[in-house]
């Protein structure tokens, strides 16, 4: 686990229309304010894009499993701006719905809005954080604090707690209900499976 504490700096509204890509239209303006740290909170509609809807198989590192999805989505999410090699890095992570469907994903490469996507940008200040490659994950993670405020989880040996954690009666039920066979987790795990090549 690592953390690292700032404060919150300033606070933009952001519109962007019909026709314009989210994705390129807010990492230029996160470039022209010079955004090092933050968040980005957004909903509307888009008429088409990309994302990533989990790993092909859950192995490290994982193969990326592409939707892409066209016609009028509506659309809400959120974003973590870190600073990475080249600038400022922005991971999206989003649901999108049309007509009784829905996908949730990282948005990634294309986002063209459709009608209006309203986007609020939250600065953070006095943040330790940066986004690097990890040759493990094969993907940019965030590296965040310094010294103690920094435990990575390689460090931790297996069984041995990063802080004492209390116990509550909602824990055990939560336990209890990890071992129960089947489930919804189960039912999906069984739908999104893909056939073997």
């Amino acid at each position: 686990m690592q953390y690292t504490e700032g404060q919150l700096g300033r606070v933009f509204v952001v519109r962007i229309d019909d026709g314009e890509d989210m994705l390129v239209s807010l990492h230029q303006f996160i470039l022209d304010k010079g955004i090092h740290a933050g968040t980005i909170l957004f909903l509307g509609a888009l008429m088409n894009g990309r994302m990533v809807t989990g790993p092909e198989e859950p192995v490290i590192p994982p193969t990326p499993h592409f939707v892409m999805f066209e016609g009028g989505w509506e659309v809400f999410g959120i974003g973590t701006i870190f600073m990475g090699e080249g600038g400022p890095h922005i991971h999206y992570h989003a649901s999108v719905g049309r007509s009784g469907h829905a996908l949730t994903g990282c948005l990634r490469e294309k986002a063209t809005t459709y009608l209006i996507v309203e986007a609020v940008i939250l600065e953070f200040t006095g943040l330790s954080a940066r986004r690097e490659f990890d040759k493990k994950m094969q993907v940019h993670l965030p590296v965040l604090g310094t010294g103690e405020n920094s435990v990575p989880t390689d460090k931790i040996k297996p069984g041995e707690p990063t802080k004492k954690k209390e116990e509550s009666p909602h824990d055990e039920k939560i336990d209890q209900e990890d071992d129960l066979p089947g489930g919804l987790a189960e039912i999906i795990r069984d739908l999104t499976r893909r056939p073997p090549p």
